[in-house]
């Protein structure tokens, strides 16, 4: 995604997800009794989730708040738009495929929030060991928000299909949700928070239905978030566009002359939503740090 500025304007789905979602949560977090907390938020993106919902719930006095993504355009606009915060850090961080965190990142944050990122990691593992190190030794907690399932991932594996587009979409599972396919996603996921060493944990699956304003909006979204439309040429964008849509039409069931583009457009999808805790060093860790100079 390396349009910030269509990202911002049609997010919808997403600005509703998250900010339900963390109302719910943000009260279960561990918060520091001295209100000095540190928090990471991982894939922000254009930053205005992190920014306007997690932003006004940390402690007045907090320490530190770190807005990163991969993509160093995201970062750069965030920067540009909230940059004037105090307190407020812009990273580039790769949380799927990094081997090692940032010194000035690993072990520093009290908690970590990711909201609708997960999903282009295809490695959760290295994702979880990722966020599992980014909190502090004596402990902190995450709450992590992502597609499992969407249709239009399906859309983007008929569109691959396609002669003329198959040259551009030729990674297209790479792109798509490693939960898309996979039963029982949640309890796929819990594994592996523990296998990683999350102590607390709780994973859920939810059913979600999406309403948009009308089907232009939700072209708009599915436009902004598109992972191939910059390897097109400009000139073929809309009709690209086109036969994404149509695919996603197809698998509804709807007939494009029948539908009514001006009316509401729902769409159903699938959303994991984790949190966990991690747990300060056991009393055999202890020791171990206290010969290595760290917890193993």
């Amino acid at each position: 995604m390396n349009h910030p500025d269509w990202y911002d304007k049609a997010n919808a789905a997403q600005r509703h997800d998250s900010s339900e979602i963390f109302r719910e949560y943000y009260k279960q977090f561990q918060w520091r009794y001295d209100g000095r907390d540190s928090l990471i938020d991982v894939g922000s993106g254009s930053g205005d989730v992190l920014m306007d919902f997690v932003y006004p719930c940390v402690p007045w006095n907090f320490q530190r708040l770190v807005c990163s993504d991969i993509n160093s355009i995201m970062v750069d606009y965030a920067k540009r738009k909230y940059g004037q915060l105090a307190k407020v850090e812009f990273k580039v961080l790769d949380i799927g495929t990094c081997k090692e965190l940032p010194k000035d990142l690993k072990h520093q944050f009290d908690h970590v929030t990711s909201f609708y990122t997960l999903m282009w990691v295809q490695n959760h593992r290295q994702c979880l060991k990722n966020i599992y190190n980014l909190l502090r030794r004596e402990g902190g907690d995450c709450l992590l928000v992502f597609l499992a399932s969407n249709p239009i991932y399906d859309a983007y594996m008929m569109t691959s299909r396609i002669n003329k587009w198959s040259k551009y979409m030729f990674d297209v599972e790479s792109k798509i949700s490693p939960l898309q396919y996979v039963e029982n996603p949640d309890q796929k996921f819990a594994e592996i928070m523990s296998e990683v060493g999350f102590s607390q944990f709780e994973v859920k699956l939810l059913h979600k239905n999406f309403e948009y304003d009308n089907f232009e909006v939700y072209r708009a979204n599915m436009r902004a978030v598109n992972p191939f439309i910059d390897r097109i040429p400009a000139t073929m964008h809309d009709e690209y566009m086109d036969d994404v849509m149509l695919m996603v039409l197809k698998l509804r069931g709807w007939k494009p002359q029948k539908l009514d583009f001006k009316a509401k457009f729902s769409i159903p999808y699938d959303l994991i939503v984790a949190s966990g805790r991690k747990s300060p060093c056991s009393v055999y860790q202890q020791i171990k740090k206290n010969l290595l100079g760290k917890c193993p």
